[in-house]
């Protein structure tokens, strides 16, 4: 099997395989239009769901891809090969499969992390009605990491005045006050929004009807970015002492979820978060239902030599929504780099990502059939 053949070059090849392939294997197939953006030369934007078995199903596998945009490309890879290789057939009994493809089907089109509004989707899923958590620090950074100019010049006050910032609060703030999330600057980094974006509420509503019937939802959200070759970081967000949690060990291994080994393989020690996607479907299904599952990285970017370097692909997207704007002459080759970092053309890469891929299906949909006959037997 020739892993790149799943991988698409454009949003709209992997939308178009997707939906072709889950027809072919009998899906129910749901389309949502994003109103309010557009892609590439005016293309129509969408979220699409394909939905696999009993519409009754209490155990049901939720998988997602494109939540931050470019980094689709892999996590729709994964689902097509899912999908061709005969894994909605092997769905245990009184279970199903619900594959949501392109979640901000912006980012994905255009080569981007973040929506139509420069959101990070996984900062915006918390309740806009209360007070927007604080992060002071990134106030602190948000004047320096917004250069005008990616030249040699600004590159290098930016990696001074982040020296200075390392100096006086820590390396492990900077990355935290960076990532954590800000509901401050709209045109910053990890900008959570004031209120939900298009791609939550839709999320949202396909959650509350699809899985209505539904008692245990096995989720996977597949991302991309951290340096390394495909291979897996699992980021469960469920309460480390709750059973959700231990379930989650058990399905992938008690080490695969381990901070030690997510640490390790992140590069870091993980900065905390706001308004994870996670978090909110947890809510959206505990009337009725338990979430297990985790964020799922296929590592991709190359090692970085410096900070400049590490932080390049989020400074290019910024300068080109902000500064450059995406017809701008360094347009194509500033999105071949982002693209690089999150859905690279190598073999390698390709190769790990379907065989882990496939495998992460495999333990979760026998984990699925497992809870199932628990839960039967607790109930007889």
């Amino acid at each position: 099997m020739d892993a790149g053949l799943f991988f698409s070059e454009t949003y709209e090849e992997a939308r178009s395989r997707f939906l072709e392939t889950a027809a072919q294997a009998g899906a129910r197939l749901t389309a949502y239009e994003n109103p309010r953006a557009r892609g590439p030369h005016g293309i129509a934007l969408h979220l699409d769901t394909a939905w696999f078995g009993p519409d009754d199903a209490e155990t049901v596998l939720l998988n997602t891809c494109g939540t931050h945009g470019t980094e689709g490309f892999a996590g729709s890879a994964a689902q097509l090969a899912w999908m061709t290789t005969c894994g909605p057939r092997d769905l245990p009994p009184r279970t199903a499969a619900l594959l949501v493809h392109a979640v901000n089907p912006f980012g994905f089109a255009w080569g981007l992390r973040g929506t139509e509004n420069n959101i990070d989707l996984n900062r915006n899923f918390l309740d806009h009605n209360a007070p927007h958590p604080e992060n002071p620090l990134y106030d602190e950074l948000h004047k320096f990491l917004c250069p005008r100019r990616l030249d040699d010049q600004s590159m290098s006050k930016l990696v001074g005045a982040g020296a200075r910032f390392v100096q006086k609060h820590g390396q492990w703030a900077l990355e935290d006050a960076i990532s954590r999330g800000q509901y401050t600057h709209p045109d910053g980094y990890h900008y959570g929004g004031l209120k939900p974006e298009w791609s939550n509420t839709t999320l949202r509503h396909i959650v509350s009807t699809e899985l209505a019937a539904a008692r245990r939802v096995a989720f996977i959200d597949w991302h991309s970015g951290p340096a390394g070759d495909g291979e897996l970081i699992y980021l469960c967000f469920s309460n480390p002492q709750g059973s959700d949690f231990a379930r989650a060990a058990h399905w992938w291994g008690e080490d695969a979820l381990d901070p030690a080994t997510v640490n390790a393989m992140w590069g870091s020690k993980r900065p905390t978060r706001r308004g994870i996607m996670f978090w909110g479907l947890e809510d959206e299904l505990a009337p009725h239902a338990r979430l297990t599952g985790a964020v799922i990285e296929f590592r991709s970017a190359r090692h970085k030599p410096s900070p400049s370097k590490t932080i390049r692909a989020s400074l290019l997207e910024r300068w080109l929504r902000f500064e450059g704007g995406l017809d701008a002459p360094e347009a194509k080759a500033y999105l071949e780099e982002i693209r690089d970092d999150y859905a690279p053309r190598r073999k390698s890469w390709h190769d790990n990502v379907i065989r882990n891929a496939l495998a992460c299906y495999r333990e979760t949909i026998s984990g699925m059939a497992e809870w199932t006959h628990e839960c039967a037997r607790a109930a007889d």
